[in-house]
């Protein structure tokens, strides 16, 4: 299996790895200023709503017997 350019990697890696560029991308949004904020959130939606981190994220709250969150 070959997720997010690694090779078997378990949900946990995933998700550990997603959280990772998605700080490295608030880290560069910082460095840039606030005039990119939509360009930003863009960034951020494409490393968070990929479908194999929301795959992986809905396994692991079944598998730990958590609630999905709610959007308000």
């Amino acid at each position: 299996m070959c997720v997010a350019g690694f090779v078997g990697a378990t949900d946990e890696e995933l998700i550990v790895r997603a959280m990772r560029d998605a700080q490295s991308l608030l880290a560069e949004h910082i460095d840039r200023g606030p005039y990119d904020a939509e360009q930003a959130l863009t960034e951020l939606l494409d490393v968070i709503d990929r479908p194999d981190v929301v795959a992986a994220t809905h396994r692991l709250c079944n598998e730990f017997g958590l609630r999905p969150s709610r959007l308000r």
